[in-house]
């Protein structure tokens, strides 16, 4: 029964990683968010996209991490 309760939820190592993951990818979503306002300030509608894509991605993520932390017991 000792060996069950300790194969549940994440090791210590998982969860150093994924934090690890999600501070990449919000300096990654930062960066994006940087260079979609600088090509809007130029005049690019392309910046919508990029800005778009950076935004939906992080908050992916984010909801991704959310629920399955939730669901761990």
């Amino acid at each position: 029964m000792n060996e069950l309760v300790n194969r549940m939820g994440w090791t210590l190592e998982q969860r150093a990683r994924i934090k690890q993951i999600f501070l990449l990818l919000t300096i990654a979503a930062v960066f994006g968010i940087g260079v979609s306002i600088a090509l809007l300030v130029m005049g690019d509608s392309g910046g919508w996209l990029l800005l778009g894509i950076a935004i939906a991605c992080w908050t992916a993520t984010y909801l991704t991490l959310k629920y399955t932390r939730k669901s761990q017991p």
